[in-house]
């Protein structure tokens, strides 16, 4: 099996870049005299004021994160430049003639030998073009693996039924990357036949393919679904695989699964064990009790020597109404270990532990980014206070406390936040490449 590699995924954002700036040109061509308005909404794209971050910025970005980040943060702006072309499309529409926007991808879909044949037809494909639909899934194969991935996600992003054709080529893909994405799309179809290919999928040798499988086949809980699942946490050699069956079991209501829940309490790899308490709060969420073992076990396990399954441990029981467990948070808060003290700053905000706010404050300028944004994110669960709070962090506090604040507030969409972030990103300060990557989380097309 081959697979995308960070660098391919960044090229595609020039790629894309490319193409929807070929086709504003061609409508920029097309425009009569007297339409100002759709001249003036191409100008502004090309100039490049649609997006907040520019492309060449995103790219340098991109470069310098770790590559299991890139897929994400690539996705996420794909996405971003998908929609503003469809906006773009619209807007066009409202304004003069579709057909301005349309022509130009009709005549690219019907070049075979035109490198941005896919990123035309999977556009198209989100419009009234059954055509576009039926010469991807019959070309699908042959497109090389980049043009493929991108126009799962963007269909997948887009879902329709009629997509689906598309997204079963796209299951028996060679490489994982677009497998998983199909996947993910390929569950959301209400047609029974769509689920068999997933299923097998279950022992596919890429771990990548077989927790995307996981994570789709619970959606549908039946219990031939469960047995399946109980037969590859026995077999599998992954401990991620383990962990993901332990996690899914909190979601399927079927026979046997607190059984397999209560054993998971006991597994030797610590990520079991934590999925396995979150899942049991699910499970008393749904039925309002558990077995008085399993409690018991679950209390047992705030002593466990991983500090996510302590934290998991005392967020589950908060939610059973054992709420003596304030102590506990408090340790946790001034740990000597940075993801206990993250933990701590998690269990705060999740559980609204307002007595703790302080705290949580305090640990905006704590030594660790991890534990900063975590505090920071945690406050704004406070609502007006914490906010309120976060602003004046945000204005006051050191550099690091404005930057982490700022992008906190900025999951508000909070303006003044986002804008001292873009002031930050620009500054040339060592703080710059965290506020880039931070106002890259948040960016959005300007519409």
């Amino acid at each position: 099996m081959t697979m995308l590699d960070s660098k391919i995924m960044t090229n595609l954002l020039v790629r894309y870049d490319g193409f929807l700036t070929r086709v504003a040109v061609s409508v920029l061509r097309q425009i009569e005299e007297g339409n100002p308005k759709i001249e003036r909404k191409i100008v502004d794209f090309l100039k490049g004021k649609m997006f907040p971050v520019p492309l060449d910025r995103v790219i340098e970005y991109l470069q310098k994160i770790p590559p299991d980040s890139v897929r994400d943060r690539v996705v996420e702006y794909l996405r971003d430049m998908h929609a503003t072309l469809m906006d773009m499309v619209v807007f066009v529409g409202a304004e003069g003639n579709r057909q301005l926007i349309y022509l130009p991808m009709i005549r690219i879909m019907e070049n075979e030998e035109d490198s941005d044949r896919a990123l035309a037809m999977a556009t198209l494909c989100c419009f009234d073009f059954p055509e576009a639909v039926n010469r991807l899934a019959r070309d699908f194969a042959s497109l090389s693996s980049e043009m493929r991935w991108v126009t799962i996600v963007i269909l997948k992003k887009r879902w329709d039924e009629k997509f689906v054709p598309v997204f079963l080529k796209a299951l028996d893909d060679k490489d994982p990357e677009v497998v998983r994405v199909a996947i993910l799309a390929v569950s959301k179809a209400t047609v029974p036949a769509a689920r068999e290919p997933i299923r097998k999928l279950l022992y596919s040798p890429s771990e990548m393919i077989v927790l995307s499988a996981i994570k789709a086949l619970t959606e549908i809980g039946n219990a031939e679904i469960v047995e399946e699942l109980r037969n590859l946490f026995e077999k599998t050699d992954s401990h991620r695989v383990r962990a993901t069956i332990a996690s899914a079991f909190g979601d399927v209501d079927c026979d046997g699964t607190l059984d397999f829940l209560r054993e998971c309490l006991a597994a030797p790899d610590a990520r079991v064990r934590a999925n396995a308490i979150m899942a049991l709060k699910k499970k008393h969420d749904k039925l309002g009790s558990l077995p008085h073992d399993i409690i018991k076990r679950i209390i047992e396990l705030k002593r466990d020597p991983d500090h996510r399954v302590q934290a998991d441990c005392v967020q589950a029981l908060w939610s059973m109404g054992q709420t003596d467990n304030l102590t506990e948070i408090e340790s946790m808060l001034i740990s000597a270990n940075e993801m206990s003290r993250s933990a701590g700053a998690y269990l705060c905000g999740k559980l609204k532990l307002f007595q703790l706010k302080k705290h949580l404050e305090n640990l905006t300028a704590d030594p660790s980014w991890t534990v900063r944004k975590m505090a920071a994110i945690a406050l704004l669960a406070f609502g007006d206070s914490g906010r309120a709070a976060l602003k004046q962090l945000m204005d006051y506090g050191t550099s690091d406390q404005q930057i982490v604040s700022a992008f906190a507030v900025g999951l508000t969409d909070d303006s003044s936040a986002i804008e001292k972030l873009i002031e930050q990103s620009r500054s040339g300060s060592e703080m710059a490449e965290m506020a880039t990557s931070l106002l890259l989380r948040l960016a959005k097309p300007v519409t």
